[in-house]
């Protein structure tokens, strides 16, 4: 049954980001042209899209109907390609869906990760797979949205089925609100901005050679498997080993990266590597509220992608820039997991 959750959620992940990605980038963003309306309509989308993840998910640790959650997720992305001439409507009903998928899909797969990594790793990395291909969807003239939409609706129809076959298996523990001391405090707060600092690296890598198809969908790859990755040796050698290393690698190889392609996807790979561990830890030291854990770490993406929206992208951007925010990441990180390793030592006495 785990592969099973962890094979339905990873797949739907993949559809649900590309099915977003094609909504925005082609079809919304034809209709509406490049205006102030359409820059309104990409930020709305990503508000609805992070930012809500944690209200969301605050209600869904104590509904406990995940794959429900995940399955309304599905059909209101759906609904939002009936409305692509209302650009900025789209967006909002297309963002809110793909925080209800995430949220849902998110809290079964923590459920049956017994406090480990690897699970969510697999789970959140086939989402950045789909959101490249979808941004690349309107360079190839793609406009048979109607399939899209029909996969969209046969996806919900499994997760409807998934429910059925889970919703006695696989419950949320009782919600409770965890005592959260001053170590505990600084962990969730370094972790937080850990994810604040990855949201607003990830998306100012703009390396020339990302111009090749080839390179940038290699790079994506390094995304997806970095994530992958990070959780399954993460689990293995422990989350403060992985932590450093990861992002002290990436750190050095950044500073070559715009020079040598091969460096620099090294260097995404690696960066990506922590993803997994900030969301299991979080989730670990929360306790039961998974949904809220998610949704923080949502928030923070969307934290991070905001200087991006005002087109702060350039200062971080070099050689010198990128080695010393990850660095300072890693510094961040491991006073995180310092803590977190604390509070699990307790935890367990």
């Amino acid at each position: 049954m785990t592969k099973k959750i962890v094979g339905i959620y990873s797949t739907f992940h993949f559809i649900v980001d590309l099915a977003c990605a094609i909504l925005v980038t082609n079809l919304v963003t034809q209709k509406m042209g490049a205006n102030a309306n359409l820059f309104i309509a990409i930020f709305l989308y990503n508000f609805f899209a992070f930012a809500i993840q944690l209200p969301i998910g605050i209600i869904a640790d104590k509904v406990n109907k995940n794959a429900l959650c995940s399955a309304i997720g599905c059909i209101l992305v759906a609904i939002a390609f009936g409305f692509s001439n209302f650009g900025i409507i789209s967006c909002i009903i297309a963002g809110i869906g793909n925080a209800m998928f995430h949220v849902g899909g998110g809290i079964d797969v923590l459920n049956i990760s017994d406090k480990k990594a690897t699970l969510s790793g697999i789970f959140v990395s086939t989402g950045a797979m789909g959101i490249f291909l979808g941004g690349k969807s309107a360079s190839i003239g793609f406009n048979k949205y109607y399939i899209i939409i029909l996969i969209l609706l046969i996806s919900a129809i499994i997760l409807f089925w998934l429910y059925k076959q889970i919703k006695d298996k696989v419950k949320n523990e009782k919600v409770i609100i965890p005592k959260i001391n001053t170590n505990e405090s600084i962990a969730i707060i370094c972790l937080i901005i850990t994810v604040v600092i990855r949201g607003y690296v990830g998306l100012i890598l703009s390396f020339e050679w990302k111009n090749s198809f080839i390179l940038a969908l290699i790079s994506i790859f390094a995304v997806v498997f970095g994530k992958m990755l990070g959780g399954i040796i993460g689990d293995k050698i422990g989350f403060m080993k992985i932590s450093l290393l990861s992002l002290v690698i990436s750190a050095f190889l950044f500073a070559f990266a715009f020079n040598n392609s091969i460096l620099g996807i090294l260097a995404i790979l690696f960066f990506n590597m922590t993803m997994p561990i900030t969301l299991t830890a979080l989730s670990n030291i929360l306790f039961n509220n998974k949904g809220m854990d998610f949704g923080l770490l949502t928030l923070a993406l969307f934290v991070g992608a905001i200087p991006v929206f005002l087109g702060y992208t350039k200062a971080i951007f070099t050689p010198i820039g990128l080695l010393g925010i990850t660095l300072l990441s890693a510094i961040i990180l491991y006073i995180g997991i310092k803590k977190y390793n604390k509070f699990m030592e307790k935890k367990e006495c």
